[in-house]
């Protein structure tokens, strides 16, 4: 009996453990995806109205960046966060976060062609997804989250980097 009870504290201690873990997760990208507003340059044309992070999964992300944007602005532009189902729901933002669940080949083509000729920075986290679409992609190298950059995708979507986000990423080509 005393094993059991003992099984059952370390599994609701493991649980808890990973739900904390996971928030700091879902709080770190947050605050790098907020960031990214100040360290990108999008082209004059994509300067007015509001500025658009649109969310792809990852509800808890949704609302993270809900409460950490409101009221805020980049530039003129008051910060909007739109949640889609998937990217076939997608509309023009300023920049997509698509979930490892919602990554695959086919969903990022829908992406894509949802986007179309707007300057949208294409943000993952799925392994390998900087060296295929995505102009950022979150990792965990060595127990810490970094992010991969992408610099010829963010070329191609017409945005400049800023020299200090450009120096914290993992460059790959």
């Amino acid at each position: 009996m005393k094993k059991h009870k003992l099984i059952i504290f370390l599994l609701f201690f493991l649980s808890l453990t990973s739900i904390k873990l996971y928030s700091q997760e879902i709080k770190f990208k947050a605050i790098f995806i907020y960031n990214f507003t100040k360290h990108f340059e999008w082209p004059p044309n994509a300067r007015s109205g509001d500025f658009v992070i649109g969310v792809v999964g990852k509800a808890q992300l949704y609302d993270k960046l809900v409460q950490m944007t409101a009221s805020k602005k980049t530039g003129s532009q008051s910060i909007v966060v739109k949640k889609f189902r998937s990217t076939k729901d997608i509309t023009q933002c300023h920049i997509l976060f698509i979930s490892e669940f919602n990554s695959g080949t086919n969903s990022m083509n829908t992406a894509i062609s949802k986007i179309g000729k707007f300057q949208t920075l294409i943000v993952t986290e799925k392994e390998g997804m900087a060296l295929k679409k995505a102009s950022i992609n979150f990792i965990i190298k060595d127990q810490k989250m970094q992010f991969e950059m992408n610099k010829v995708n963010i070329s191609k979507c017409g945005l400049k980097v800023s020299k200090y986000l450009e120096n914290l990423a993992i460059i790959v080509k």
